[in-house]
């Protein structure tokens, strides 16, 4: 891993895929934009000019996009076999996580020092587990493919009732204490009523003035919705209330560094919890057998702000 300082040169590139993994054949198918600084701040918008574009007002008083990679804080064990939809801390050094494929889907309670499996629910072999959320006692969990989702109590998983929503799809879930923040693989970020589920409302997430699609599994952090774009190894921070991208985290280093162990069978990265009492922030991926605690830190990033390159996979120019 790099090592740690206040700012540096973001110097990484997508790596290669490895040989292709079997169980691919079961995945889905497939902002800020960049700033004008404020008049204030002239001296340092020079610097930034090639890619100085017109904002609106309220885009330009977010100033310039910041850019992060990582510093490895410490990695603990993570079940190889678990093809994480959606991620979360539960308090108490545990985590709670739900699992995709079918046949395979799951919710489970998770001991973090050790990656030990302390509960466990088995869905339906026809349901395809995607994103899970905690609000008060209950776990809000959607299901791949199908308007369905279910409602578990966090003590005791046998208790669960259903439900369904109106998104297209169920992908990403996340909450900020009082509503429910969805993703459906699309660009659109959601605002869903946790009582009735109906849909209170729904932005586009964009970046340099383009849709971000593929918006995969979530977290809300300090008033930002986070959120993996699918098939990259990058994180959004988005404004849940325009939903502008307002900085991007790359993790490129630590699919790599999998590989370069000999995980050969890994997947996309997945997986973002955020311990908010300890401000400790967790992310993993798909049949990852790790799970890492970072801690983010600037960098300068590409000079015109674009991310094209470093999320190749993500089509934000159409």
């Amino acid at each position: 891993m790099a090592p740690t300082s206040s700012s540096s040169t973001l110097s990484v590139s997508a790596p290669p895929p490895p040989s292709p993994n079997p169980l691919l054949f079961h995945l889905r198918r497939p902002l800020i934009a960049a700033a004008a600084a404020l008049a204030a701040l002239l001296l340092l918008a020079a610097a930034y000019a090639p890619w100085r574009v017109d904002l609106p007002p309220k885009a330009a008083l977010l100033a310039c996009p910041r850019f992060y990679s990582f510093d490895l804080v410490r990695e603990y064990h993570h079940d190889p076999d678990a093809f994480t939809q959606g991620l979360l801390y539960g308090g108490n050094d545990t985590l709670f996580e739900s699992t995709g494929l079918y046949h395979r889907s799951s919710v489970r309670k998770v001991e973090l020092p050790t990656g030990k499996v302390l509960a466990h629910h088995q869905m339906d072999g026809d349901m395809f587990g995607e994103g899970l959320t905690l609000l008060g006692d209950r776990l809000f969990q959607v299901t791949w493919l199908k308007n369905d989702g279910f409602i578990y109590d966090r003590h005791n998983f046998t208790k669960r009732e259903s439900f369904t929503h109106k998104m297209r799809d169920g992908w990403g879930l996340a909450t900020d204490g009082k509503i429910l923040f969805g993703s459906d693989g699309s660009s659109k970020l959601y605002q869903l009523d946790p009582k009735s589920l109906e849909v209170m409302k729904m932005v586009t997430v964009k970046y340099q003035d383009n849709e971000v699609p593929n918006l995969n599994e979530l977290e809300y952090i300090d008033g930002e919705v986070w959120a993996n774009v699918w098939q990259t190894d990058c994180i959004a921070r988005i404004s849940p209330d325009d939903g502008l991208v307002v900085s991007w985290i790359f993790l490129h280093e630590l699919r790599q560094n999998l590989w370069n162990s000999g995980n050969m069978n890994i997947d996309v990265l997945n997986g973002i919890a955020w311990d908010e009492e300890n401000h400790r922030l967790f992310v993993t991926g798909k049949l990852w057998p790790k799970l890492y605690e970072i801690k983010l830190r600037p960098v300068d990033g590409p000079a015109d702000g674009s991310v094209e390159k470093l999320c190749p996979k993500a089509s934000f120019y159409r």
